[in-house]
């Protein structure tokens, strides 16, 4: 197996991993029990503690995202193999 190959791997494990931890995080506030057990005032801040994550999550992604595209740049010389 070339050194290539190992790196593309690990990648690919690394993404699989951010992905589990990302769908986990997203479903924890929709847990239907805390909804209906809940006042208002609960329910809003759950809402809100959700975009929250929301957006702390979409932030991660987008860095990993770029570093994925900086890495790809500097082993390839191509952004998008193929067009750029």
């Amino acid at each position: 197996m070339s050194p290539l190959t190992g790196f593309i791997i690990v990648l690919i494990a690394i993404t699989f991993q951010f992905t589990l931890y990302t769908i986990k995080r997203l479903q924890e506030p929709l847990d239907p029990s805390l909804i209906t057990s809940q006042t208002d005032s609960k329910i809003n801040e759950i809402k809100s503690s959700y975009w929250k994550n929301a957006e702390i999550t979409n932030g991660r992604l987008a860095m990993i995202g770029l570093l994925v595209l900086v890495v790809n740049y500097g082993f390839f010389g191509w952004i998008i193999p193929g067009f750029i």
